[in-house]
């Protein structure tokens, strides 16, 4: 017997038990209304009751069934009803009776006893709503409840907090055994949730899973900050438990699919970051938008955040048609109604961009595409300076004939005093633009650091490591960076682009640096092990062409406000057009020579390039000893 089957069979067997349940509803109103005259005696005072309440009950059932299919109830699980099922039942059994009222009243019954059409919605309500809660009873009360699972602490002995815990023991077969609660209300100290006690304060954590011998701690408050989240997680730091977590959100029902390992993102002391869609939507809605990298964290991210803007087209561009066949099935799936136009294609191929430009027509172009990765540019300069560079400068000079509006390139930390060809490849970039007459088409570009999650981040290395039972390498101990979510960061990078007048270059407050290894280290606690005792961690030596500390300013540049708190915008003098120009070429052409010449010309534009690469380091030395080179 196949599954249709069996579902068929079972919603005829529940319409039976609703139908069965419904009839003996409506014979108790009249044997509590009559006072057992309906079978004592079937005639009273010339009236035929039981035959009255023969006659009618075809309508009750057909109202009553009716109702009951609308509202749902024969589709429900009753070992998992709850107090929404009840208000639907309810609903349900008011409907039904003011159907089968309408059809007394239509038929003319005058001697049906008011007193019955009270009583019987009460019955039908007991009945229906008692079989159901009977059986969420039994399951809960009288199945065992897998008390030798590993055990769990729960924090937060709320309504989150019980739910989860009903959930746990509906599903044994998970093999949850909760142990008890954890809550800071002191008026909840020492009482139980379902026989469950709440154990302690979440300063008791260390001392609850020592005493319980709990293996898993889970985070059961919907709307617990980074504060909380980090105070959790020192208290845990010792136990060795996994620590897992509900996503922030409201919600009615609470389900163990929920649940998800605390990422580090959610110990970030920032601030729900606020954007303004409506002057979003204001520039982007009935435009066209071109977005370049569009397979990447950052390019993805950006498509995801326009699609519900109403822009009349997304072109989403990239080279990588993987990413793009995945953006394409993801954009599909959660915004069926926009219009995403996917494209293969090479910014750096001048003739497909151009026939792109001329049938599209943009009025809004983001440029995400680049290499980003900093050892592999160190061995690839020629490349990266084609890619960062000679591309976005052919993008914005087909800007500036296409008439497009805005023109947003998305930038790096990394080309503030940059140590690495890739970080001086963004800023020739923004260089490049700034040397560019702006016309009709006002050019901007965006600075932060790196994003969590990211292709190329360390947290999913990390990750990796940890499930391979580690080493966790890191290149120094005192080595920081910058770490924004990407929906965050793609929000405030949008945000600039619509607020610049043009020639601008912003940065993001990023919040504080933090330090790599105290990232490992808390990465590891919350996959349950301890740092240097279940995983490893080994330093590996800082790579070509990084750097100890990001930075996110150059010096001359001067920082000033915006609408934003968490934009800024730095000012600079007017830029020496000719000569950007002109270096800017060099480079370009140095492309065509060596490596070693692309490292020199780089320095040429940007003088603040300090490569730690010690074969482009001793290229620059013996540059400087040539006369006229430098």
């Amino acid at each position: 017997m196949n599954l249709g089957t069996l579902l068929k069979y079972r919603m005829i067997l529940v319409i039976i038990v609703h139908a069965a349940l419904a009839t003996l509803a409506w014979y108790g109103a009249w044997y509590l209304r009559l006072d057992r005259a309906l079978y004592d005696l079937r005639v009273a005072n010339g009236i035929d009751f039981l035959a009255r309440s023969n006659g009618l009950l075809p309508w009750v059932l057909a109202a009553r069934l009716l109702a009951l299919g609308y509202f749902g109830l024969f589709q429900g699980l009753w070992r998992y009803v709850s107090l929404t099922d009840l208000v639907n039942l309810v609903k349900a059994v008011v409907a039904g009776s003011a159907l089968y009222l309408a059809v007394i009243a239509a038929q003319g019954f005058t001697d049906v006893p008011r007193l019955v059409l009270v009583i019987e919605p009460i019955l039908c309500i007991v009945f229906l709503g008692g079989v159901r809660f009977l059986m969420r009873g039994y399951r809960e009360i009288f199945a065992p409840q897998g008390r030798g699972g590993r055990a769990v602490i729960i924090v937060g002995a709320g309504d989150a907090g019980e739910m989860m815990l009903r959930e746990m023991r509906t599903h044994q077969h998970l093999g949850y055994n909760v142990v008890g609660f954890v809550d800071d209300d002191p008026r909840k100290l020492g009482t139980k949730i379902h026989d469950v006690p709440v154990l302690g304060t979440t300063h008791d954590i260390g001392h609850v899973v020592k005493r319980s011998g709990a293996e898993e701690i889970i985070v059961a408050i919907r709307s617990a900050s980074a504060e909380s989240f980090r105070r959790i997680l020192d208290a845990c730091d010792s136990t060795g438990a996994r620590l897992r977590r509900l996503p922030n959100r409201a919600a009615d029902i609470v389900r163990l699919t929920e649940l998800r390992d605390v990422e580090f993102q959610d110990l970030l002391d920032r601030e729900e970051v606020l954007i303004d869609v409506a002057a979003l939507r204001q520039a982007v809605e009935g435009q066209v938008v071109i977005v370049t990298g569009a397979g990447g964290s950052i390019g993805s991210e950006v498509v995801r955040q326009l699609a519900p803007l109403s822009p009349e087209l997304i072109v989403a561009l990239d080279r990588a048609e993987n990413a793009l066949f995945y953006l394409e099935r993801d954009i599909a799936v959660r915004f069926p109604d926009a219009k995403v136009e996917f494209r293969i294609a090479d910014c750096q191929d001048e003739a497909a961009m151009g026939a792109l430009f001329r049938t599209a027509k943009p009025a809004f172009v983001v440029h995400a595409a680049a290499y980003k990765h900093v050892p592999l540019m160190e061995s690839h300069p020629i490349e990266a300076v084609r890619n960062n560079v000679a591309a976005t400068l052919a993008l914005g000079k087909l800007c500036l004939e296409h008439g497009v509006s805005r023109f947003l390139l998305v930038s790096s930390d990394k080309a503030v005093r940059p140590t690495s060809v890739m970080g001086a490849t963004k800023r020739a970039a923004e260089l490049a633009l700034l040397a560019l007459d702006s016309g009709t088409t006002q050019f901007m570009a965006v600075r932060f650091g790196n994003v969590l999650g990211s292709e190329g981040s360390v947290v999913p290395l990390f990750r990796r490591q940890i499930r391979e039972g580690g080493p966790v390498t890191v290149t120094h101990r005192d080595v920081s960076r910058y770490f924004m979510t990407i929906p965050e960061a793609v929000g405030l990078v949008l945000q600039a682009g619509v607020m610049g007048k043009g020639g601008e270059v912003f940065h993001l407050d990023m919040g504080s640096p933090v330090k790599v290894l105290d990232l490992a280290e808390k990465l590891i606690r919350l996959q349950g092990f301890r740092p240097y005792e279940d995983i490893e961690i080994q330093f590996i030596g800082m790579r070509p062409g990084e750097k100890m500390h990001e930075e996110l300013l150059v010096d001359g540049e001067n920082v000033g406000r915006t609408d934003h708190p968490l934009i800024y915008v730095l000012r600079r003098s007017a830029p020496e057009r000719e000569r950007l120009r002109a270096q800017t070429e060099s480079l370009l052409a140095a492309t065509s020579s060596d490596s070693i010449a692309v490292v020199r010309e780089l320095k040429a534009l940007v003088p603040s390039y300090d490569p730690s690469n010690d074969v482009h380091r001793r290229a620059l030395a013996e540059a400087l000893q040539a006369p006229g080179t430098l």
